[in-house]
């Protein structure tokens, strides 16, 4: 005879599941709370407590879900023979990023040039679209428009809202990037990511305070930690720089982001991608719209002055396309 569960019952097994959902999700709650109100549930709680409460939901994280660092299991791209590598010439490694004091503003107007210092090499790509939310709304434009030029290459979306270069305990960006270089064996890294940063840091047991020399410091080793992977695989990058914000907290941090993206991309020999002639240099006031040649206003940027509208997000996956496709011209 089919038994029913009693009220009692039910009275524990539900509050059981909810409390078993929370726990199994608790790193994603973590990170809304620190995009949406900076807070840290984790370091509000005695460090004990909180290493049991987040295993569950970290042990998920690395190993079932697609954001993990240690899946169980990963699709890999096998490696095409049409590809021909190019080899790039031998480089001295650059000098280490050094303390310093922090860059002084550019001139109204003046904004940081692209770089284009590196050429794809011939055949079918393998290209990997890394960052936060910035990245979220060029990917799939970008991934629509190069299938149809080119329908033998395979691109793969890792963007991921809320994350960034700061902080790293729920997604390391420096280590997933590395993986998927191994993995998905890629010839392509592009990268757009920042607004997500600008707070303080956490780096060899100190608190670095933003903005600061030692805060500088520290976020270029991070780049570092892609840019020296990648050049060591020879797998090119394309650092997609920030465009003006309004906020003035975000906005000081993209000048001082694009100033470590530009010079480390610099030394490294690898591409950087200016957007600030196209939506908004940071060195002039924060503007919603653009004036085209024809006098019409264009509105470029969301309402939270973080984000693109529609017309600029068209206008940095053009961009983007225009400088891959002079990457593979002889």
């Amino acid at each position: 005879m089919r038994r029913h569960l009693s009220a009692r019952q039910l009275s524990w097994l539900l509050p059981g599941i909810a409390l078993l959902v929370c726990v199994s999700w608790l790193t994603s709650l973590e990170k809304y709370l620190g995009a949406r109100y900076h807070f840290s549930l984790e370091a509000a709680l005695p460090s004990a407590v909180a290493e049991a409460l987040f295993a569950p939901s970290r042990w998920l994280d690395d190993r079932i879900r697609t954001g993990g660092s240690r899946p169980l299991f990963r699709l890999n791209w096998p490696s095409s023979s049409d590809v021909q590598e190019v080899q790039a010439p031998t480089k001295r490694t650059p000098e280490p990023p050094q303390l310093k004091d922090l860059p002084p503003p550019l001139p109204p107007g003046e904004f940081l040039a692209t770089l284009a210092q590196q050429k794809l090499a011939p055949g079918p790509q393998r290209i990997l679209m890394a960052g936060d939310s910035m990245m979220q709304g060029i990917a799939p434009l970008f991934m629509r428009d190069i299938m149809r030029l080119h329908p033998d290459w395979q691109v793969q979306d890792l963007s991921r809202q809320s994350t960034g270069l700061t902080v790293r305990r729920h997604f390391d960006w420096p280590v997933r990037m590395v993986d998927e270089m191994d993995a998905q064996n890629l010839t392509l890294l592009v990268i757009f990511l920042g607004p997500n940063d600008p707070w303080d840091m956490l780096a060899d047991g100190r608190r670095h305070v933003f903005p600061s020399p030692g805060w500088s410091l520290n976020y270029a080793l991070r780049v570092d930690e892609v840019l020296s992977a990648a050049v060591q695989r020879q797998v090119r990058v394309i650092w997609v720089g920030l465009p003006v914000m309004k906020e003035g907290r975000i906005r000081d941090g993209a000048v001082l982001q694009n100033h470590i993206f530009h010079e480390r991309a610099a030394q490294w020999g690898t591409d950087y991608l200016a957007t600030e002639p196209l939506i908004g240099a940071l060195s002039t006031p924060y503007q919603k719209f653009k004036l085209k040649e024809d006098g019409q206003r264009v509105n470029l940027r969301a309402d939270d002055g973080i984000h693109m509208a529609p017309s600029g997000l068209r206008m940095i996956n053009q961009a983007l396309l225009d400088h891959i496709a002079k990457a593979l011209q002889p």
